[in-house]
């Protein structure tokens, strides 16, 4: 049980330095910040953690962001918790396939950060 009452966000990406970057970001906003390097070790903390949002990188070692997408859809989770892809990669096909896979949105690298803490309010619900 989220006994703090703050909204958990699930940030999934190989670079470091982006989870730093986000981390610091999303817990001054307010947020529960899990980090993972990686999306075989996201895709536990899905389970375990139930998240409330996913920050999700498409280019990634071993699985990738479309192959996360693939198994967590798998997961029936996908209606409750919104995934955003946030990629250098913002090809309209890589935005195609990830709205395909359940995708709630797609933001390109480098970050407009103002506009993505506006998205991240308006895509979790408010906490009660």
């Amino acid at each position: 049980m989220n006994l703090s009452n703050k909204q958990k966000i699930l940030v999934i990406d190989d670079s470091s330095t982006n989870i730093v970057l986000l981390d610091a970001l999303l817990q001054r906003e307010g947020y529960e910040v899990i980090t993972s390097l990686g999306a075989k070790e996201g895709l536990k903390y899905v389970e375990s953690m139930k998240p409330d949002l996913i920050l999700l990188d498409l280019l990634m070692p071993e699985v990738n962001g479309f192959d996360f997408m693939k198994t967590f859809n798998k997961m029936e989770l996908e209606k409750e918790i919104p995934v955003i892809i946030i990629s250098a990669v913002g090809t309209s096909e890589n935005k195609k396939i990830s709205k395909e896979l359940g995708a709630t949105n797609f933001v390109s690298k480098p970050v407009d950060i103002p506009a993505l803490l506006n998205l991240i309010n308006n895509t979790i619900p408010a906490a009660v």
